[in-house]
């Protein structure tokens, strides 16, 4: 007795659908998923009863750390570069949402005001310092 050789067929598996899924997930987590921005320096904000709130727009951040260093941007400066880098985007710093200063709550206020001076010294004119509210 003869039996048909019949070739066998590889299973196959269809992916299309398994790849519909996998994009509604990708989707669904940039939808829901918050971006919190980060500063390049620790830096522990004074809190206020009364404080403002501002509205948010693209803003330059300039951070002074405890220890006295600053970063612009995310980039560490020193006074002199401050002064170079806030003098070459002074027109978009004053069209766009302005300038945030985050000082430290331990910097001596002396310090915070001198960071102040180099700032209107560089022709910034929209510029706020940031604080916390008390439970923050």
């Amino acid at each position: 007795m003869q039996f048909a050789d019949h070739p066998r067929k590889r299973p196959t598996i269809n992916i299309t659908s398994l790849i519909d899924v996998l994009f509604l997930l990708l989707t669904f987590f940039l939808v829901t998923t918050s971006f919190i921005e980060q500063s390049a320096l620790k830096v522990e904000l004074p809190s206020m009863q009364n404080s403002e709130t501002v509205q948010q727009e693209r803003r330059f951040i300039l951070d002074m750390g405890s220890n006295g260093e600053m970063s612009y941007d995310g980039v560490g400066v020193d006074r002199n570069s401050l002064v170079e880098r806030l003098t070459g985007s002074v027109e978009e710093i004053n069209a766009g949402g302005g300038l945030v200063l985050r000082a430290d709550e331990t910097i001596p206020h002396g310090e915070v005001m001198t960071v102040l001076d180099l700032i209107k010294g560089a022709g910034v004119r929209r510029f706020v310092i940031a604080t916390v509210q008390p439970g923050e």
